[in-house]
């Protein structure tokens, strides 16, 4: 397997998701503190409330991603370990930000870091998401949302880069959410429209999928010269 993953960003992220960590606490303490010490101001500590929650959120958004153990980009790194050089891992280096490119074809992963139980509502189409605690879903983990959307979305964008550089010979892209947090289970997954994975499982689907239109070599040595 070969891995091109995109080491500059993530440090930079990383640094932007602590630096922005601690601007909204201070922010919060600023506005407790004015609160006490300035009651006149009384309106100041709804804004401060407001500016250090964003903050603080928009922080522990990239922190989940860049910084939190164990890394999405590892995670996935690790699981596809044993795959030959066929196998191009391409991590915040194209649209999607996971992408890998394969003799079965290339694929647009989304990870997703949470644990739990998820399940599958086929009427709803739509996931149901349980067995975390509130107070983790406020403080620690932000909510699922709509990874079939997010999953559609990161392909959608992969497929229009490579229309744009191959033409006519692009082939298509499969979207796959990917699991990371060995703490899952799922309920009804079979059922979603997508392919949906835990990460100890992603090295033998990729191994079990038919070969189909894909790269050639000189293509995806174009890709490396110009993304890696």
């Amino acid at each position: 397997m070969q891995i091109f993953t995109n080491e500059k960003l993530i440090k930079r992220y990383a640094r932007v998701s602590k630096v922005l960590s601690t601007a909204g606490i201070l922010v919060l303490l600023s506005g407790l503190a004015a609160s006490f010490l300035r009651p006149e101001w009384y309106s100041l500590p709804f804004y401060t409330l407001i500016a250090g929650f964003m903050l603080s959120n928009i922080g522990m958004f990239l922190a989940n991603r860049y910084v939190r153990e164990p890394r999405p980009d590892l995670v996935l790194r690790n699981s596809m370990k044993g795959l030959d050089d066929r196998y191009h891992l391409y991590q915040y280096h194209l649209p999607a930000q996971h992408a890998i490119f394969t003799p079965s074809g290339i694929y647009a992963v989304t990870p997703k870091f949470q644990g739990g139980v998820v399940e599958w509502n086929n009427n709803r189409r739509r996931f149901r998401h349980r067995g975390v605690s509130m107070y983790r879903k406020i403080f620690g983990q932000e909510s699922l949302g709509q990874p079939i959307i997010e999953a559609q979305a990161e392909a959608q964008r992969l497929a229009k880069f490579l229309n744009k550089q191959l033409g006519q010979d692009a082939p298509d892209v499969n979207p796959i959410i990917v699991f990371t947090n060995p703490k899952i289970e799922f309920v009804n997954i079979k059922e979603t429209p997508i392919p949906v994975l835990k990460a100890k499982r992603l090295n033998a689907y990729l191994r079990k999928q038919p070969h189909q239109p894909t790269l050639n070599n000189q293509q995806i040595k174009d890709l490396q010269n110009k993304y890696s």
